[in-house]
């Protein structure tokens, strides 16, 4: 069994830079949708998808997690170095497994994986966004949710928070089934039934690819596009193009890639679409907690402290004579002593700073409903940042709304403090009717 892979990305008509990015390697592909202002989105979509690259072999689900999940910290990381406190990005991947004629699908956030087999196209993934948990809970329709005001709004990402959910599905794969992975640019514009015929009719996947983000462009182009497309093939191995390829701002489309993937099973899985229970990531070594590797002064902190202790231990045999190797000692424990309370140090400034920085709020600026990550009135040197605004006037709500917000109220996650803002909104409506 081989696969076909074709990727394409492009700015799209309205958007001044793209803050997509895309991966493709023999066995691995996925798409990562950036947010957070132009410059925050390119960094916290490229630092996932270079993340992804760098973790080495992924043999199956539990992997993929771990994978993503270390690419949502090194987000963080990065958010922290930089100041940018909103930045964020989608991921959907696709684990090729030739072994056991399957894909595996994971995803965070609204950034979506299609499978295409006789002639169909089936949605796999859940879009993580506010409009879609409402259609799912039956408070809007479909329709309704393709002009909701807050369409945009995700509610899972890579960036914000440790360690998010990652949802898991394992497809069976035959002969001429493929696989399209896309950023919401393409979806948005284009109906499900197009994609499924422009798949279905293009003579090879480089045109099916080129065509998706033309389709696109031409209906609006309202956001930046990015598709990678994967075919399934039952004919004699062979292996073609390069190992890997990683698409930034600019690049020009990547052709068709003819990878092979050894390896072949002895029946073919039984069912598609089968979601897998997500397992606990088995790390193989002990880590610290995300909020100490986030903290950029107790990493520096640490790696100073202990290469200057590695520099004073001796390394070979060196003649000394009688008391010296007393001092030696002395000198040895004070250093210990001084790089145990700098790891203390940056231990406490990282907890400060995940104190700072893991909570959201609600509160009104100039007279709109603005939800701000981080405490209220700010916490030394950390000040809050607006991450969302509602579009809602808190003169228009109710005095018991009003009232509401006006307490400032404080969440432990961005999907409590949005949640929170829908029940305004719907009490707003209710009064309306």
């Amino acid at each position: 069994m081989r696969f076909e892979i074709a990727a394409a990305t492009d700015q799209g008509m309205t958007r001044e830079t793209n803050q997509d990015r895309f991966l493709v390697t023999p066995a691995f592909v996925a798409v990562a949708d950036g947010m957070g202002g132009h410059a925050g989105g390119e960094l916290a979509a490229e630092t996932a998808v270079d993340q992804l690259q760098q973790y080495g072999d992924l043999r199956d689900a539990n992997d993929m997690i771990s994978a993503i999940q270390l690419a949502n910290r090194e987000v963080l990381a990065a958010s922290v170095r930089t100041g940018m406190a909103n930045m964020g990005t989608t991921v959907v991947a696709a684990l090729l497994r030739p072994e056991r004629r399957s894909v595996t699908i994971a995803n965070v956030g609204d950034s979506r994986a299609y499978f295409f087999s006789g002639d169909e196209l089936n949605q796999v993934t859940r879009d993580h966004s506010l409009v879609q948990e409402l259609v799912r809970s039956g408070k809007i329709s479909e329709a309704e949710a393709r002009d909701h005001p807050h369409r945009n709004v995700v509610t899972r990402v890579l960036g914000i928070g440790e360690d998010p959910e990652v949802d898991i599905f394992d497809l069976a794969i035959g002969h001429g089934d493929a696989i399209l992975l896309a950023s919401d640019g393409l979806f948005n514009e284009v109906d499900h039934h197009v994609l499924a015929t422009i798949i279905a009719n293009a003579d090879n996947l480089d045109e099916a690819a080129g065509r998706l983000i033309e389709r696109a462009n031409q209906n609006g182009g309202n956001d930046n596009i990015t598709v990678v497309i994967v075919r399934v093939l039952d004919d004699a191995p062979t292996i073609a193009g390069p190992e890997s390829a990683v698409a930034i701002a600019g690049d020009a489309d990547v052709a068709p890639l003819d990878l092979e993937t050894l390896g072949d099973a002895d029946a073919e899985a039984s069912s598609l679409f089968t979601p897998v229970v997500q397992p606990e990531p088995d790390y193989s070594l002990e880590e610290a907690p995300a909020d100490e590797l986030i903290d950029p002064v107790a990493e520096d902190t640490v790696v100073e402290a202990d290469q200057g202790a590695a520099d004073q231990i001796p390394t070979e045999e060196i003649p000394i004579v009688a008391g010296s190797r007393r001092r030696s000692g002395r000198r040895l424990r004070g250093l210990l002593f001084v790089l145990a309370f700098f790891i203390l140090v940056g231990l406490g400034i990282g907890g400060f700073t995940a104190y700072g920085r893991n909570a959201w709020f609600v509160e009104s600026r100039a007279s709109e409903v603005v939800i701000f990550r981080g405490r209220p009135g700010g916490l030394l040197f950390i000040e809050p940042q607006a991450v969302e605004t509602t579009g809602l006037d808190v003169n228009d709500l109710k005095p018991a709304s009003r009232d509401q917000v006006s307490q400032t109220p404080v969440f432990g996650s961005l999907a409590d403090a949005q949640a929170f803002v829908e029940q305004l909104e719907l009490s707003l409506v209710r009064t309306a009717e």
